[in-house]
């Protein structure tokens, strides 16, 4: 109605009775008046749960996606291990090049790839379980590691390494920062863990007993070759140590390409599928059941020579 009606309507009834009516009017003003304040709270209310809402659905993705980054492994490791290749110019030892295989990183849930067991080929294949804080480990690395990096450096065979932590129970045992630190530089510079694995193998007795700070390890790659910034933060951070127990759990439940079920005890050595079982300081025992494992897996067209200690 018109303000012009309305107040001649006003004009027009009893005073008492214009009186209540205004009442009435500013009575009603003042419940909209609350309805819409009562409205717009409701609204900057839910405005604001949405956005908050939106806030912790996105701090969330955040925090799984860095959780789940923190349990991917490293790269060039699908298999659980660094596999090396190695050929020579002239076929000796001091012209040998070690050159480990690449590949992506093993995301959460994802099962590793055995690497391919194919005696046919004519190359030797060695692979390897070490806990670096193991004293047998070291005695079997000291004892024939010379000869088998030769003989992959030779083209004779391949080797894969497999760095587990047999014994751990919280993650930040030595032995799982020490595979941490090759998981570290593999991920990074997979050609240097050779020279990182015999430096901790070296290391072995300090590892067993007092362990190796995160400086140490550090150092220690450092000195080996793995100079890339990358594998220092990696180490400090503890990068694969859910990697590390997660391979070692791996193995515990089933060894591939083995005729062992699981892993029980380190070092595990594997010459073209079969574990050895002999001494482990008497290098001419080791020889002879790689020579007759490889003479009996190969098929006479491929063999290539048998490998033989390297100088």
């Amino acid at each position: 109605m018109p303000p012009t009606d309305y107040e001649a309507e006003l004009r027009g009834l009893p005073k008492k009775e214009r009186k209540a009516l205004q009442r009435e009017f500013l009575r009603i003003q003042r419940e909209d008046e609350r309805k819409r304040r009562r409205r717009n709270k409701i609204i900057l209310r839910t405005s604001l749960i949405t956005v908050g809402v939106a806030a912790i659905a996105i701090a969330a993705l955040v925090i799984v996606n860095n959780v789940r980054a923190g349990l991917a492994g490293p790269a060039n490791m699908a298999s659980d291990g660094v596999a090396f290749t190695g050929s020579s110019s002239d076929g000796t030892a001091a012209n040998a090049t070690i050159t480990a295989a690449t590949s992506s990183a093993l995301q959460v849930g994802q099962t590793p790839t055995p690497t391919v067991l194919d005696t046919s080929t004519g190359v030797l294949r060695i692979v390897l379980y070490v806990d670096y804080a193991s004293a047998d480990a070291a005695s079997f690395e000291k004892t024939n590691a010379s000869n088998v990096q030769g003989w992959v450096g030779q083209g004779y065979a391949s080797l894969e390494i497999h760095p587990v932590a047999l014994n751990s129970t919280d993650g930040n045992d030595p032995s799982t920062r020490a595979a941490n630190a090759v998981a570290c530089v593999a991920n990074t510079t997979p050609d240097a863990v050779i020279a990182v694995h015999n430096a901790l193998i070296a290391d072995q007795a300090t590892i067993a007993s007092a362990g190796l700070t995160d400086a140490d390890l550090v150092t220690l790659v450092t000195k080996a070759g793995a100079t890339d910034a990358a594998i220092s933060k990696c180490i400090t951070d503890n990068e694969f140590d859910n990697w590390v127990s997660d391979a070692t759990a791996r193995a515990k439940a089933s060894v591939p390409n083995s005729d062992v079920p699981a892993l029980t005890k380190v070092p595990l050595v594997l010459i073209d599928g079969t574990s050895y079982t002999g001494s482990l300081t008497d290098a001419t025992a080791f020889e002879t059941f790689v020579s007759d494992t490889y003479a009996k897996n190969t098929p006479a067209s491929t063999a290539t020579p048998t490998p033989t200690p390297t100088p």
